[in-house]
């Protein structure tokens, strides 16, 4: 029997989000005890990992813990407030009510938590699509302490040892708050991706012989990445692997997808589709003809069968694939 996981993000199951706990912060701050952040927090921090997936597990409560100490209500020496520690241009320009409790301030915990997640996540998708050396988490760290157009400028980290040493920071701390969630920090994202275990042409020959296998009722994600030789994508939705994969690799709405590329459609659901192509119009792919069933099909059957729209194709790219 194979063994299939489907990507955890931040803690595996997310943890409701109570407004309660999150209204505009009154009180001082709540140091961690034991393993991980503080209770108060651990909700929205599990909320705020489906806007961004791809961050190794810990790394924004580690953030917050060197931005702030967990103070909700710090305000820095440049105007900047809250557990993100973010500026009134940025919080302009990123700032949500994330809690839906009519309050947009970076002094309410829930809003400051996932307007920097996005940010992150933002950072991120520049890194990994940016010629600058360094790791891509490095990168985008840099970016949320200085600004993308700064580290640009300066061209790297090189020239930068006080921000080399705020990353330092963050990734030491990263593990304390991963073993509070309860998930280890085993990303690569922390470095720059690992080739995949099979080349396309052994993912195709492997798809192929699949043809007809149970198992799969959802899992479309997790079938193409257990094609290329990973136990799980490391995204936890389909949908979300397209909008990882860097703009530069993703060939928008082209049908000519060559043999073991990943083909993505918008199904009206939060997960989407993906399928491995096989070349020749054809795919492999599960549910499309019965629930839960590998299916060998001209690719247009998912547009069909699902009214689904049809987002392109990207080479396999699992940079978080373990």
């Amino acid at each position: 029997m194979r063994h299939r996981r489907v990507a955890a993000v931040i803690g595996g199951a997310v943890l409701p989000l109570i407004a309660s706990l999150f209204a505009v912060a009154t009180a001082a701050p709540t140091e961690p005890t034991g393993a991980g952040a503080p209770a108060r927090f651990t909700a929205a921090l599990a909320d705020a990992a489906y806007a961004c997936p791809h961050l190794p597990p810990g790394v924004q409560a580690a953030v917050i813990d060197v931005e702030s100490d967990w103070d909700p209500l710090k305000e820095g020496p440049n105007g900047t407030k809250g557990l993100a520690q973010l500026s009134p241009r940025m919080w302009a320009a990123w700032g949500e009510d994330a809690d839906g409790d009519g309050v947009n301030s970076p002094l309410d915990s829930a809003d400051a938590i996932d307007t920097q997640a996005r940010m992150l996540c933002q950072y991120y998708r520049q890194a990994v699509q940016s010629p600058m050396r360094g790791d891509r988490l490095s990168l985008a760290l840099a970016a949320y302490r200085l600004g993308w157009n700064r580290l640009e400028q300066v061209g790297g980290l090189a020239q930068l040892p006080v921000t080399r040493s705020y990353i330092a920071d963050i990734k030491n701390l990263a593990p304390f708050y991963a073993r509070g969630l309860g998930v280890v920090n085993s990303s690569r994202s922390l470095y720059t991706p690992l080739p995949n275990p099979r080349t396309p042409a052994s993912a195709v020959r492997w798809a192929r012989s699949m043809a007809g296998d149970y198992g799969w009722l959802g899992l479309c994600l997790n079938f193409t990445a257990q094609a290329y030789g990973w136990d799980h994508s490391g995204t936890r939705y389909a949908i979300d692997h397209w909008l990882f994969t860097p703009n530069s690799m993703r060939h928008h709405r082209q049908r000519n997808a060559p043999a073991g590329a990943l083909m993505f459609w918008d199904t009206g659901l939060r997960a989407g589709h993906v399928a491995l192509s096989l070349g020749n119009g054809y795919i492999a792919t599960n549910d499309v003809i019965t629930p839960g069933r590998i299916s060998i099909v001209p690719a247009t059957t998912i547009d069909e069968r699902w009214n689904a729209r049809y987002l392109g194709w990207t080479p396999p790219y699992f940079p978080d694939g373990v």
